[in-house]
């Protein structure tokens, strides 16, 4: 089947719905206070995830869309951990009771920026003030150019049992324009070694749309991906927003794949990928057929926070560091961006907390909505009347209508007790979400990604 028609056709700017209502929607007046009472009132049985961001990096790759700090000064971590482990206490206290985590995970910038004895200080003082659950997923994100087998043997022997790769592109001309070389035996050992020390569902995450990308580089990249076969891979179209990241315009001067040639490209990806074995978990995630997100996504367990994809479905996530955002009771909180900015407002008032949304009983219902499309790919019509005790053809009777053209062209399947994404809709499903987005309906910004 040629999927480029359909390609072209919904490939759009639409949020990735980590959150709903997104963060361009969150307001200013909510801050610390809001925050600590939030977690104060919080239901003490939920287990908790926990995120720590950690966005020192030793050097900019172009495409990057992250919240980072670009230094050489190893002594930066020190202060930085302090502030850490000061907000878990501020955190830890507000909550009251002791509390369980179901999910740790380390993001950036780079994670092993720091060293051993940072990572062994961030993970042990995390586990002084909370309790992980026997089968927690704790994941951090990992740079093979930087990252040491010291730094591996350390965070296996913390708990540590999950760790993503940044890949990206194996071609030497892409890697030189976008100031990323890292060769595919430098990865496959890294790769070999997180094995050889237990960690599993190992992730690799790639991007299609960068500088000197071709249809057939980019295959070549994808081959010797599935040679090395990772559990996972996350399959992300380049985001250029260089309104919002200036030093994305480095990219300009070198020619970028055009819209066809990038639509080409995923679906290229997405056939050899699935030919080889691999599931598509949604958007632009696979997995090997006995990894936990396929087996989830096979139970209807899987979920969605802003650490993507998950297998734990707790719904409250304690975001910890510079920019990092929390979901606690129906509420969205996020950290001042800053790293200097954040240590002054966690050494003086123990939360760094600058702007949130709590959401209204429309936004409860359709985040409720876009969570299932995006995880379940379904949205049952009887669990949704449980759930909010009306009839969902009732209330949302323009979205479906509105939906009829995904229908048509046979991504989404409709009959009186469900609406259901197809198994190729699943790679269109933030297409679907955005029907249900009330927010879209009067915004003008195309600061998002494209859908495909």
């Amino acid at each position: 089947m040629d999927l480029k028609p359909l390609f072209m056709k919904y490939s759009r700017p639409g949020p990735r719905y980590t959150s709903y209502p997104t963060a361009p929607h969150w307001s200013d007046s909510i801050g610390p206070d809001t925050y600590q009472e939030t977690l104060r009132t919080s239901d003490p049985s939920v287990p908790l995830a926990l995120y720590a961001h950690i966005p020192f990096c030793e050097s900019l790759c172009y495409y990057c869309g992250c919240n980072i700090k670009i230094t050489h000064d190893a002594q930066v971590s020190h202060p930085y951990v302090d502030a850490l482990t000061a907000e878990i206490d501020s955190v830890a206290d507000a909550l009251g009771t002791r509390r369980r985590l179901s999910q740790i995970s380390w993001g950036g910038g780079t994670p092993t920026f720091l060293p051993a004895s940072e990572i062994e200080r961030l993970q042990r003082h995390t586990l002084k003030r909370f309790d992980l659950e026997d089968d927690a997923e704790v994941s951090i994100e990992i740079d093979p150019r930087v990252t040491s087998q010291e730094q591996l043997r350390t965070l296996r022997q913390e708990g540590f049992n999950r760790v993503s790769l940044g890949v990206q592109d194996f071609d030497p001309q892409v890697q030189q324009a976008v100031n990323r070389i890292q060769s595919p035996e430098m990865t496959q050992d890294m790769l070999e070694y997180c094995r050889s020390l237990g960690y599993r569902g190992i992730n690799f995450d790639l991007i299609y749309g960068l500088p000197f990308q071709t249809l057939e580089s980019f295959s070549r990249t994808i081959e010797k991906v599935i040679r090395m076969r990772p559990d996972r891979i996350a399959l992300y179209n380049y985001a250029h927003l260089p309104s919002l990241r200036p030093h994305q315009r480095i990219l300009e001067k070198n020619p970028m794949p055009p819209v066809d040639e990038r639509v080409a490209i995923f679906s290229l990806a997405y056939e050899q990928l699935q030919e080889t074995g691999y599931i598509a978990i949604g958007m632009d995630h696979f997995a090997v057929p006995d990894d936990e997100l396929s087996l989830a996504l096979d139970r209807g367990t899987l979920y969605r926070n802003f650490m993507g994809y998950t297998v734990k479905r707790g719904t409250h996530l304690l975001g910890i560091g510079a920019s990092a955002i929390g979901e606690i009771n129906g509420g969205f909180f996020q950290n001042v961006r800053e790293v200097g900015p954040y240590q002054q407002s966690i050494s003086e008032k123990g939360y760094a907390t600058f702007r949130g949304c709590v959401l209204s009983d429309d936004d409860r219902k359709r985040k409720w909505i876009i969570q299932n499309l995006m995880c379940r790919f379904e949205v049952p019509y009887s669990l949704y009347r449980q759930q909010f005790d009306e009839d969902f053809e009732v209330r949302y009777d323009e979205e479906l209508d509105a939906l009829e053209e995904l229908d048509r062209d046979g991504l989404l399947e409709r009959d009186a007790s469900r609406l259901r994404c197809t198994p190729l809709g699943r790679l269109f499903v933030r297409n679907a979400a955005m029907v249900f987005d009330s927010y879209l309906k009067n915004e003008k910004s195309t600061a998002y990604s494209k859908t495909l």
